[in-house]
């Protein structure tokens, strides 16, 4: 309420001392008190009422009021029950901008404080099914298929609160309010990765949408869960708003919250057509390797909503993506490929172990090969954004070259197979490789089987390793040395600091354990890929 609606009640005969210019000010409470400094029992925005018992001297006056200042309140009203307000507290008040009311004899501080709690409630009432009402509008409007980024910029801006949807690669899916830029979203999403629980306060880097300091940006901002019913945080949204929730008034509290819903029913329509698209394209994988294209693209069409496959000479580049180990519920691979693949209108991901994306990236002018380049760039970049949350899994991915039209699917897809398997064997949290970087032996082991690599792997180290751990030695350590200056006995023995003997010595005793003549160019061959293999 404002303090003008309280003084619009008549039979309170209440009146402006000093502060009239202030009369929008909005009370939330009425505090009595006869205390000097009352500052440690106010909490900021109260209507003040006193009979001026504090008073011994005029400087109190000066007391007094700061301490109502300090603690934020509103606005001072002052008894006449005792005598007149004095000069001395008019003054102090008009000096600290203090709106200050006359309290008549007549008229009982508790009449006003009943007077008080009335507008109080009356108005809260009036909110809460006014915010009820609108809260019921905004989620039939998304519900009925309504754009995220309008009911959620809404109701953001009429609740005054700056707020953004962001995804667990840092995409802004909503924002109400200037986002932050590249390397704030990512900032965020690693918090939010690393987090716990949440709600969370966290101080954000201050820069802007094109990574520039941006001044006026929040100092603190929140971070809380979208929840739905199968959320997981690699491949989750999550909402920011600026400021502290600890010390959000009650209404942010419900607005934010409001802000919420909508993040969450968006999340949750968006996670069950995402799951359609994944069943109904499940055929895919086998109608391109049966050839049977036609059908194919009567799929891609179907399920991508872009239109028929090759419209302005659009290109496709396959995906391939694992999770390893595989990941429990089995499907946040898929999801967490359907997040990569977000900013691509039109991309198609189904599977769940052994995931296969097929994304539209370029137009009739763009050349193919700098649109699959920058898809893994940009995929790259996400990617690595979820790995403060991939700490029980490896994200491999594989990205194929550009498909002109849907028959080069088929080997767009086993060029991106073969390169989630290169992705594998190179380690690390995450990883995206590309079909055009498997031109080396890599290629080679990636076709292989898994089953096949560990046994040839075994065969040819598994002497050396057992030997190194019986006698505390290093000859892997020297076959990898060895063969990394290409057989020269001087340069591998100056780069390990051994004489030439010892070299000698221990790549002797490698030979004997393995069968293996060093020597030769397909026995050194055979256990550098057999080095390669164990990663």
């Amino acid at each position: 309420m404002l303090i003008s609606e309280l003084l619009a009640v008549a039979r309170l005969r209440l009146r402006f001392l000093s502060g009239v210019e202030h009369a929008g000010r909005r009370i939330r409470w009425a505090y009595t008190t006869d205390l000097l400094e009352p500052k440690r029992y106010l909490k900021g925005g109260e209507l003040v009422l006193t009979g001026m018992m504090w008073r011994r001297r005029p400087e109190d006056s000066e007391t007094f009021v700061r301490s109502l200042v300090d603690a934020g309140v509103a606005c001072l009203g002052a008894g006449t029950a005792l005598g007149a307000v004095p000069a001395d507290l008019i003054e102090a008040c008009e000096r600290h901008g203090m709106p200050l009311i006359e309290v008549p004899t007549e008229t009982s501080f508790g009449a006003v404080t009943e007077e008080v709690l009335r507008l109080l409630t009356s108005r809260r009432f009036s909110t809460i099914t006014e915010n009820r009402d609108r809260h019921r509008r905004l989620m039939a409007d998304l519900a009925a298929g309504g754009d995220l980024a309008g009911v959620f910029g809404d109701a953001a801006q009429k609740a005054g609160i700056d707020a953004w949807i962001l995804s667990s690669t840092g995409r802004c899916v909503a924002a109400a309010g200037p986002p932050p830029g590249p390397a704030g979203r990512a900032w965020l999403a690693a918090r939010f990765l690393d987090s716990p629980r949440l709600p969370r306060a966290v101080e954000p880097p201050a820069e802007g949408s094109g990574g520039e300091e941006r001044e006026g940006a929040p100092h603190t901002v929140t971070l809380l869960p979208v929840r739905t019913r199968d959320s997981h945080p690699l491949a989750g949204w999550f909402l920011v708003c600026a400021g502290d929730h600890a010390a959000w008034p009650e209404e942010t509290h419900e607005a934010v919250a409001e802000l919420a819903s909508i993040a969450v029913l968006a999340r949750s329509r968006d996670e069950e057509r995402a799951l359609t698209d994944a069943r109904q394209a499940e055929e895919l994988p086998r109608l391109l390797a049966a050839q049977r294209f036609d059908e194919a693209a009567a799929l891609l069409k179907a399920v991508g909503r872009t239109g028929p496959a090759r419209v302005g000479g659009t290109g496709h580049v396959a995906l391939s993506a694992a999770l390893l180990p595989a990941a429990r519920p089995p499907d946040l691979a898929r999801r967490i490929v359907a997040e990569l693949a977000a900013a691509w209108p039109g991309a198609v991901v189904t599977g769940e172990d052994d995931v296969l994306a097929v994304v539209p990236v370029t137009g009739a002018d763009e050349p193919a090969a700098q649109a699959s380049a920058e898809l893994r760039r940009e995929l790259a970049r996400s990617a690595q954004a979820l790995e403060p949350g991939l700490t029980d899994h490896r994200l491999a991915v594989g990205v194929s070259s550009t498909a002109r039209a849907v028959p080069e699917l088929r080997g767009a897809a086993v060029e991106a197979r073969h390169a989630r398997r290169l992705a594998e064997l190179r380690g690390g949290r995450s990883r995206v490789i590309a079909g055009a970087e498997i031109d080396s032996h890599e290629l080679l082991l990636a076709s292989v089987p898994e089953e096949v690599q560990s046994s040839y792997r075994d065969r040819l180290l598994r002497p050396l390793l057992d030997y190194d751990r019986d006698h505390r030695s290093d000859l892997v350590a020297t076959l990898e040395m060895f063969l990394e200056h290409s057989g020269s006995w001087q340069r591998c023995a100056a780069a390990m600091h051994v004489h030439v003997n010892t070299l000698r010595y221990r790549i002797g005793r490698i030979e004997e354990l393995t069968g293996r003549d060093l020597s030769a160019l397909e026995h050194r061959v055979d256990l550098f890929l057999a080095l390669k293999l164990r990663g």
